[in-house]
């Protein structure tokens, strides 16, 4: 009872946050064809647009620590067999730096280096 409760009000205060600045130029809200995509901009109109990593239908649980494991796997990957400053890794980058908490990324960087990485790179 009490989860669900919580649940309702967190919805309410969403819903009001959202009507009450509805108005604000500051903010753009996504549509229903754009629901992961948020659009920031400034007074002087300059924007940054803000994307998670697209849906994986290999990781359909809400548990999202192998989703994040293996982006980076692939990020290393591509980096390996395109180089170091190919574009076409950069979207794998932003899928784990999304995805990843950064002390992960940390640690997995320390055992790539001391060669000590449990994955397959």
């Amino acid at each position: 009872a009490s989860s669900s409760r919580h649940r309702r009000e967190s919805w309410r205060f969403a819903n009001f946050i959202f009507q009450t600045t509805a108005s604000s130029s500051l903010f753009s809200y996504p549509t229903k064809h754009s629901h992961r995509s948020f659009v920031f901009g400034s007074i002087m109109e300059d924007e940054i647009e803000l994307k998670t990593a697209p849906a994986d239908f290999r990781f359909p649980t809400t548990n999202q620590t192998r989703h994040c494991f293996t982006r980076y796997i692939e990020f290393h990957r591509c980096t390996t067999a395109k180089g170091e400053d190919s574009n076409e890794c950069e979207r794998f980058a932003k899928y784990y730096r999304a995805l990843c908490p950064g002390e992960w990324v940390d640690k997995w960087n320390e055992q790539r280096e001391t060669g000590t990485f449990p994955g397959p790179l």
